[in-house]
C-alpha cells in the first residue's frame, strides 16, 4: 500500500503544501528534517542568492582600484577584485571564531560573512577577455552584458548562451550564431524574434520549428523552406515578400510579430517543453531520468525540485543553478563543478564535498558555517580543527541548530545579499516593489532613436539614449552597433533591462496546472494558464501535428 503524502503548511506564505513518500526517501538520505516552507517559496530564497545581471562600479576593499562588481558599494562586507580574491594573498582562516554553543547559529554566520572579503564577480576570471561587465561567466571574448554564459565569443545583452558567437539579445541559446531576440534554440543561425527552435537558419518569427529555412511567422514546422505563415511559397514569392515586409524598421517588425503572435494562437502548443526524458515531470527539461518538478534542467537523474541545473548531475533535491557533475546537493544554490554532498550551500565552486551551511568556498570538504575558503577541510566558522575535535563539534552544533529550529532550515532572509530586484527571483516569481518588501524581501533602487540603422552615424555611441518604456537612459557600445549594421536591425528603443524582461514574459509561469488536451481530452500536466485560449496538446497529441 502506497504511504500517503502528509500535507504541511508553508511558515512563509501559509499555503499547505504535499510532501510526498518520495520526498522522505531523500530526507532520510540527507539525514535532515522535512522543510517547514513550500517548494516556491524555497526557490525564491535560493534564487535571492545570485545577481547576474546587476553590475556595479566599485573600489576593490584589497587594491583600492576601480573595479566592476555585483555587490554596490553599501554591502556590509569588503569585496576584492576576482583575480584578487582568487590569489594567494589572503587567507579567509584570518577571519574564523569559535562557535558559542549559547547562542543561534546564524547571526555568528551572518558576523563572519559580514567580515569576510566576498569575490567581486562569480567569473573565471582567467577565462576572460576583453569581457570584463559579465557575471557567472566564464571562456568568453569580446562580451558584453552577458550572464550565465560559457564559451562565446562577441555576444552582447544575453543570459544563459552557450557556446555562441556575433549573438544579442538572446536568452537561453545554445550553439547559435548571429541570432536576436532568440530564446530557448539550439544550433541556428541568422534567426530573429523567434523561440523554441532547433536547426533553423535565415529566418523571422518563428515558434516550436526545426531544421527550417529561409521562413517567416511559422509554427510547429519540421525541415521546411520558403514558408510564411505555415504555407509555401516559390524563392521568388518569399523573397519579394520578405522585401515588402521590410524587417528593418521598429513598425514593421512590431506589425509581424503582433500578427505572428495572433496565428500562434491558433495552433496546437506542447503542454510542456521537454524531450528524452523518463519518469519526469519539468518544463525545459530534458535528457533526464526520475526528474520531478524541475525547470530549465538537463541530464538529470533522481532529482527533484530543481532548477537552472545541468551537466550530469544526480540524487540532488532543492537546487538552484549550475550542476556539471554535482551529486547529492540539498538546499543549495549556485553550486558545482564536481560537488558532492552539500547541504544549504550558496555559491561553492569546483571540488567541494560534505559542507554544510557554507559560502563562498573552493575545493573543501568537512566544513561548517564557513566563508570564503580555500582548499581547507575540517573548518567552522573557518576556525580549523583535528578531524576528531570537528566531528565532535559538528555533531554538538547539530543539535544546538536542531533546538533553536535552524538546522534544516536555509540561510534567512537577512542574510541573502541582493534585493529581490537584484537577484534572479523575479524572473520565475515577479514582483513588485510593495509586494517585495511585504513578504520580507530587501529592494535595491537603481539608478529620441532613429527609426532605421541604414544613415546611422557612429557618433550615436556617445549619445545617452532614453529607454521607451521605464526611461532610464542607456547607451550603445560599438560592437552593438557593428552588430545592428551587420544584421540590418533597427536601434533597440528599449534598456537591456526591459529587453530581458520582456524576452521573460513570453514564457509560461514556473507551475504547474492540470487541465485536458485538446485534441484527444486526455489529463495532462502543463505551464499554460488554464485560461490560456491557444489550443495545448498532450505529448503524443503534439507530436502527431507537427508538419
Amino acid at each position: 500500500m502506497t504511504k500517503p503524502a502528509i500535507t504541511k503548511t508553508c511558515k512563509s506564505c501559509s499555503t499547505p503544501f504535499k510532501i510526498a513518500p518520495e520526498d522522505e526517501l531523500f530526507y532520510a538520505k540527507f539525514q535532515v528534517p522535512s522543510p517547514t516552507r513550500c517548494p516556491t517559496c524555497r526557490i525564491k530564497r535560493r534564487m535571492l542568492e545570485r545577481n547576474t545581471r546587476s553590475l556595479y562600479t566599485r573600489k576593490c576593499d584589497a587594491t583600492g582600484a576601480q573595479i566592476i562588481s555585483q555587490y554596490h558599494e553599501d554591502h556590509p562586507f569588503p569585496v576584492y577584485h576576482y583575480n584578487y580574491w582568487w590569489s594567494d594573498k589572503w587567507d579567509a582562516t584570518d577571519y574564523g571564531h569559535p562557535v558559542d554553543l549559547k547562542k543561534p547559529f546564524f547571526p555568528q554566520f551572518a558576523e563572519l560573512k559580514r567580515r569576510t572579503p566576498h569575490m567581486s564577480a562569480f567569473v573565471i576570471g582567467s577565462t576572460l577577455t576583453n569581457s570584463e561587465y559579465t557575471n557567472c561567466t566564464g571562456y568568453l571574448k569580446n562580451c558584453y552584458m552577458i550572464f550565465e554564459a560559457d564559451y562565446n565569443e562577441e555576444c552582447y545583452y544575453c543570459n544563459r548562451i552557450y557556446h555562441s558567437t556575433s549573438c544579442v539579445d538572446c536568452l537561453n541559446v545554445y550553439k547559435c550564431e548571429l541570432c536576436y531576440e532568440t530564446r530557448d534554440s539550439r544550433n541556428c543561425y541568422n534567426l530573429k524574434y523567434s523561440d523554441d527552435c532547433e536547426n533553423c537558419i535565415d529566418s523571422h518569427a518563428l515558434s516550436n520549428c526545426k531544421s527550417c529555412k529561409n521562413c517567416i511567422a511559422c509554427i510547429n514546422l519540421r525541415h521546411k523552406r520558403y514558408h510564411i505563415f505555415n504555407k509555401p511559397h516559390s524563392k521568388e514569392e518569399y523573397e519579394t515578400e520578405l522585401k515588402r515586409l521590410d524587417l528593418t524598421t521598429h513598425t514593421s517588425i512590431a506589425a509581424l510579430r503582433k500578427k505572428a503572435s495572433e496565428f500562434f494562437a491558433t495552433h496546437p502548443h506542447k503542454n510542456l517543453q521537454q524531450e528524452h526524458n523518463e519518469n519526469s515531470l519539468g518544463d525545459y527539461l530534458y535528457n533526464s531520468k526520475n526528474a520531478y518538478y524541475c525547470f530549465d534542467c538537463n541530464d538529470l537523474e533522481d532529482c527533484r525540485y530543481c532548477a537552472r541545473v545541468a551537466m550530469t548531475v544526480k540524487d540532488c533535491m532543492d537546487y538552484t543553478g549550475w550542476g556539471d557533475r554535482a551529486t547529492l546537493m540539498y538546499e543549495c544554490a549556485a553550486c558545482g563543478d564536481h560537488s558532492y554532498n552539500l547541504k544549504f550551500c550558496t555559491t561553492c565552486a569546483t571540488d567541494n564535498s560534505d559542507l554544510e551551511y557554507c559560502d563562498q568556498c573552493v575545493g573543501c570538504s568537512n566544513c561548517f558555517g564557513c566563508m570564503g575558503l580555500w582548499h581547507k577541510s575540517h573548518c567552522i566558522l573557518n576556525k580549523q580543527y583535528s578531524p576528531e575535535e570537528y566531528k565532535d563539534l559538528r555533531t554538538r552544533l547539530i543539535s544546538h541548530m536542531t533546538t533553536t529550529s535552524e538546522y534544516g532550515e536555509f540561510f534567512p532572509i537577512q542574510l541573502a545579499p541582493f534585493g529581490y530586484n537584484e537577484s534572479i527571483a523575479p524572473e520565475y516569481f515577479p514582483l513588485t516593489k510593495e509586494q517585495a518588501i511585504a513578504q520580507g524581501f530587501k529592494w535595491t533602487e537603481y539608478d529620441k532613436i532613429p527609426p532605421k540603422i541604414a544613415g546611422v552615424p557612429d557618433k550615436i555611441q556617445n549619445d545617452t539614449l532614453s529607454c521607451h518604456q521605464c526611461g532610464k537612459n542607456f547607451r550603445l557600445i560599438p560592437q552593438e552597433l557593428a552588430f545592428y549594421k551587420r544584421a540590418n536591425l533597427p536601434i533597440p528603443q528599449f534598456c537591456t533591462n526591459c529587453r530581458h524582461y520582456a524576452r521573460l514574459a513570453t514564457k509560461n509561469p514556473k507551475q504547474f496546472f492540470t487541465r485536458t488536451c485538446a485534441k484527444c481530452g486526455a489529463e495532462m500536466q502543463t505551464t499554460f494558464l488554464p485560461e490560456t485560449l491557444a489550443p495545448v496538446y498532450c505529448e503524443e497529441c503534439y507530436k502527431k501535428e507537427v508538419i
